[in-house]
């Protein structure tokens, strides 16, 4: 009595420190994760600089908001997003909104000077190097022609007509337009004008702001349909804030109902308000897994909240498998009953571990902290259920609740021996036809209107939103660029679509060895059409020979201007290797099989983050697979130690047939067996020993047997088949899983009574 009395006094001082603990980490915010990506797993194939890259680009793309306002009318359309300007404005949840610009028209064609030579198109350089009179004649038409001003340079600052081209090249990453009037980007596309703006977040990671987010996103929705309008908004944060509002809203509904159904179930078998005291363990594990989780990680994440609230049906097993004892006896005592359970809750708390222990080693997070989470809350669950509930419990009497839903006569088909020839067929083939596959696109469900207003964003815009592109990394800019430029030649070979910065400016050794050949090769009768129209040889002359004068410009100095900030998105600058790194964005719809052969692992290197993401994916289920035989080993072990090699057999056999019907049903449904899916086995093969461990290691009556397990799996299959209901494919798949092999652990389990 004394050693309970210290260990009760040690798990509550336990839980109060951690209770405190967690209080303070409550108050300093920031421990509820919801960003998806934080889940990923770590690209072992990617080199430090790759990796280094990818977070640079994402930092550039997760705090971004990107709207289009589309109207019939292009002055209402300007009015419309006038107003959603200004509501975002008010809501304080961005730094900066990119809206109207009106740059100094003497700034502008300072740039426009700057930059007319370094960012001429190929075309156009190619043509003044092979065939300069025609350029020449073909400019002076246009000079001669009162209508065709293409130019914001006056003549006599530019008389070659470089100049003309400037502004195309800086839009030619886009299908984007500048309005001089309003000072808005927009573009007419179908009868619309559609007005764009851009916003950069405040905190983009957004904790406390997803639903602030959302509702002004559909606040300026509503307003602008009211007025015979459309909206089109795309970003990360609107994704992720998505996501977690749906996930929010599915773990309450699911814990409410997944509590309520349970509780439904034991006072229709127990007939008393005393079962309550049988969650007191699934509170406080939940309450210590979510405290171990987030003083390990730093966070928990709002998934592996989710998928925590099925824990509640494995948690409340053990209370389960104790009480469930009392039912139709008379001389019923909690504490000795507590005592003869106590080597099985051991046991079978061990071969849980041992599978969740494994879980680990992966490399994906959400496995590490769901492992963590569920051991945490099984070891407290089962502290707290030896520790509390013989005295919540000691003066019930259960014995006139003998239901027949617990006197199983067993299945008999399962004695015919062609029954068992017909399910081994059956598994055999369902086996086949399982496919195991992993998908991105398999961790969230995106409603529908929101990838299409993605679509639709950048299929007006002409923005490539995809995520496969070339890393090119360099000493400098300038051997970067060349290393662009050279890879663009083999892209533009294999007729490949795609956007480099070296379509849109030179390397400064090309801009001078190219202005030096045009010099050497340009004659006056090249530009006698110039001269005709009264332009002085002199002035054309020392236009060109101010070509070679001038200094280069630098991809840097060109990036830094306004006519440049269309192209920054390819350029991610300096990384802490020291070395400078841009991509090459290779059009998502189209992709050769030679692309990305191109890439040499050394500075130019191939990034599919969805691919190799699903190749983590794959190689994590693989390694999961391995660990759960692992797991099987280790519990084999055990129970040889414990209880000899026949009973192991008998024990093993049916969590490992379990599995193979699970994946077998998996098969002939057509659904595929994913991470999360093998996640699910896992946890079916500890439920599977813990049950058949119960069956023949407890010493009750096969009515007391079948009671606890037909109990403990009903409450399971409440809790885990809420989760096959998810709209989250990932969190519906590993309740799928889960649901189904502890329909057939149950089944295989049940005995005559």
């Amino acid at each position: 009595m004394k050693r309970l009395l210290f260990f009760r006094f040690v798990y509550l001082a336990i839980l109060c420190v951690s209770l405190v603990w967690f209080s303070i980490i409550w108050k300093q915010g920031q421990w509820l994760e919801t960003d998806l990506r934080s889940l990923l797993p770590v690209q072992q194939r990617w080199s430090d600089v790759q990796v280094l890259s990818d977070k640079k680009l994402e930092q550039q793309l997760n705090g971004q908001l990107i709207s289009l306002v589309g109207h019939m009318d292009s002055q209402q359309a300007f009015q419309l997003a006038q107003q959603v300007q200004q509501t975002w404005q008010k809501s304080g949840l961005f730094s900066h909104i990119f809206f109207q610009t009106q740059p100094n028209l003497e700034q502008l064609q300072h740039e426009i000077q700057q930059l007319k030579w370094a960012v001429l198109p190929t075309d156009i350089r190619s043509q003044l190097l092979h065939a300069p009179a025609l350029y020449f004649q073909q400019y002076a038409q246009q000079l001669v022609n009162p209508f065709n001003r293409e130019n914001l340079l006056p003549l006599e600052q530019d008389w070659l007509g470089l100049g003309r081209f400037v502004l195309s090249q800086s839009q030619q990453l886009s299908q984007l337009q500048w309005n001089m009037q309003t000072g808005t980007v927009f573009i007419e596309k179908d009868g619309k004008t559609w007005i764009l703006l851009r916003a950069e977040l405040k905190n983009t990671h957004l904790l406390s702001g997803e639903q602030a987010l959302l509702d002004l996103v559909t606040e300026n929705r509503q307003q602008i349909q009211s007025q015979d309008g459309e909206l089109f908004v795309a970003g990360t944060a609107l994704f992720s804030a998505q996501a977690k509002q749906q996930a929010e809203q599915e773990s309450m509904v699911m814990s409410i109902l997944g509590i309520s159904l349970t509780l439904l179930l034991l006072l229709y078998v127990f007939r008393s308000w005393r079962v309550l005291w049988l969650f007191l363990p699934v509170i406080l594990g939940m309450i210590l897994g979510v405290i171990a989780t987030v003083s390990i990680f730093g966070y928990i994440h709002v998934l592996t909240l989710v998928v925590g609230t099925s824990l509640i049906g494995v948690l409340i097993d053990f209370p389960l498998h104790w009480v469930a004892s009392a039912l139709g006896k008379v001389d019923w005592n909690p504490q000795r009953t507590m005592r003869s359970h106590l080597p099985t809750f051991l046991v079978s708390l061990l071969v849980t571990l041992f599978g969740y222990g494994l879980l680990w080693f992966t490399d994906l997070p959400i496995l590490k902290q769901t492992a963590l989470f569920s051991a945490v809350a099984l070891v407290s669950a089962i502290a707290s259920t030896v520790l509390f509930l013989p005295i919540l419990f000691k003066y019930v009497d259960f014995s006139q609740r003998k239901h027949r839903i617990f006197s199983f006569t067993g299945f008999k088909l399962f004695e015919d021996w062609r029954i068992k020839v017909l399910i081994l067929g059956f598994a055999l083939v369902g086996v086949f036809r399982s496919q195991w596959q992993d998908d991105i696109r398999q961790w969230v469900s995106l409603s529908p209107s929101t990838l299409q207003e993605a679509q639709k964003v950048g299929e007006l815009t002409g923005i490539d939103l995809g995520s496969r592109y070339f890393l090119v990394v360099a000493e400098n800019d300038e051997a970067l660029l060349a290393k662009i430029e050279n890879l663009s030649q083999k892209l533009t070979a294999l007729s490949q679509p795609h956007q480099a910065l070296s379509q849109w400016i030179l390397t400064e050794s090309r801009q001078k060895n190219t202005a030096a050949q045009l010099v050497s090769l340009v004659q006056p009768q090249d530009y006698q059409a110039l001269m005709d129209i009264g332009i002085p040889n002199n002035a054309i002359q020392q236009a060109l020979d101010s070509l070679v004068m001038q200094s280069p410009v630098s991809l840097r100095q060109a990036l830094s201007t306004e006519l440049g900030q269309g192209w920054k998105s390819l350029y991610l600058g300096e990384l802490a290797t020291k070395q400078v790194a841009a991509q090459v964005k290779i059009d998502g719809h189209i992709l050769t099989e030679e692309v990305p052969l191109l890439a040499n692992g050394q500075d130019i290197f191939w990034q599919d983050k969805r691919a190799s993401l699903n190749q983590a994916f794959q190689e994590t289920r693989n390694q999961a697979a391995w660990l759960k035989v692992l797991s099987f080993v280790l519990a084999g072990l055990l129970l040889w130690r414990l209880f000899g090699l026949a009973k192991t057999l008998s024990i093993l056999m049916i969590p490992f047939s379990a599995v193979v019907l699970t994946i077998a049903i998996l098969g002939w449904l057509g659904m595929p067996i994913t991470l999360f899916s093998m996640f699910g086995l896992l946890l079916v093969s500890a439920i599977g020993v813990d049950y058949s461990a119960y069956r023949v290691s407890i010493n009750e009556s096969i009515f007391t047997k079948n009671a606890a397990i037909i109990l403990s799996a009903l409450t399971t299959m409440i809790s885990f088949g809420l989760l096959a209901l998810s709209s989250t494919p990932a969190v519906a798949s590993f309740g799928m899983s889960v649901t189904i092999g502890v329909l057939f652990s149950l089944l295989l389990n049940l005995r005559k009574a």
